[in-house]
């Protein structure tokens, strides 16, 4: 007899029943509020191959996103790459070949600092691109030192984003940054949002998929 499936259901008033693997690797069923358990215990089974793939998948890894000592060997993510940490004798932080180089005295606020010096300037360029490509207006940008979410867009369309996004490829940054650009719009996340988010970045599901893969790479720094 085959084990059974541990999930936790979240009702709402959707059309479908959907499967989310969160980044601790806990299946999420999303239902609406009509669906029968039945049918929900249903369509997990149906589903079982999927779920234990995708399961190993985010559990491998979690397991490579361990808290940063900032000591010698450690892979300190950046941009999507992963650069070996080296203490050397050098004035500031900077990349060298597959390394990342660290004075001597350099601590983990330094490099939180480095990070979102990078995030800055990458935000600064990215926001203003795809804001002028769909045509959006915002009223500003800043970064936050959130651990929970990416990205945010105010009532008022003040958008913030989380400067770990530094450690992530560019292409999940864009999703990112195009995601809370169509919140100017829609401030809820309906059918029209995500059709709006998929105009302006067709591929967003693989982008997506990656920043649930990847969550505990928040929690390093």
């Amino acid at each position: 007899m085959m084990q059974e499936i541990p999930y936790q259901v979240v009702r709402s008033n959707r059309k479908s029943i959907a499967l989310v693997i969160d980044s601790d690797a806990n299946l999420i069923v999303r239902a609406p509020y009509r669906a029968k358990e039945s049918d929900i215990a249903g369509f997990v089974e149906k589903k079982r191959n999927w779920i234990a793939s995708k399961q190993r998948q985010i559990s491998g890894c979690a397991a490579k996103y361990s808290p940063l000592s900032l000591k010698n060997g450690e892979g300190l993510p950046y941009l999507g790459n992963i650069y070996i940490i080296k203490r050397d004798a050098v004035p500031s932080i900077r990349l060298s070949g597959a390394n990342i180089l660290l004075p001597a005295g350099c601590t983990k606020d330094d490099v939180i600092a480095w990070m979102q010096g990078e995030a800055a300037g990458i935000l600064a360029e990215r926001v203003p691109l795809y804001a002028g490509r769909m045509e959006v207006r915002y009223s500003s940008v800043k970064l936050s030192g959130a651990k929970t979410r990416w990205g945010s867009c105010s009532a008022k369309d003040k958008l913030r984003f989380a400067w770990r996004l530094a450690m992530c490829p560019l292409p999940v940054i864009d999703y990112v940054v195009v995601h809370e650009l169509c919140h100017v719009a829609h401030k809820n996340h309906g059918a029209v949002f995500w059709a709006s988010v998929r105009a302006a970045f067709p591929n967003y599901k693989q982008q997506r998929d990656w920043l649930k893969a990847n969550g505990k790479i928040m929690e390093i720094l």
